[in-house]
C-alpha cells in the first residue's frame, strides 16, 4: 500500500509494507531534491539519503529497463 499527497510545493509518497516487516518508507519530492527516509525501529532513529531530481528519474526509468547502461538527458521542461 502506499500513499500520495500533495502540499504546496511537495509530493510526499508514503510506501507501506503489506506484511509489517519493514518499516514505512517516506520519500519528499521537492525542487531542490529528492528526500528518502525510513524510521529504524531498532536503532530507535531515522534514516534519510538526499538525490537530485535526475537521480530519481534514473531511478524510475531503471525499475522498468533490461540489463545495461543507459542515460537520460535533460529537457528544458520542468520536471514537477
Amino acid at each position: 500500500m502506499y500513499t500520495v499527497e500533495y502540499e504546496h510545493d511537495t509530493i510526499e509518497i508514503v510506501i507501506l509494507d503489506d506484511k509489517g516487516y519493514e518499516d514505512d518508507l517516506r520519500i519528499e519530492v521537492e525542487d531542490e531534491g529528492v528526500y528518502i527516509s525510513q524510521w529504524n525501529s531498532v536503532l530507535n532513529e531515522e534514516f534519510n539519503i538526499r538525490i537530485s531530481n535526475k537521480q530519481w528519474l534514473e531511478l524510475i526509468a531503471a525499475i522498468n529497463s533490461p540489463e545495461g547502461a543507459f542515460i537520460i538527458e535533460e529537457s528544458k521542461k520542468k520536471w514537477k
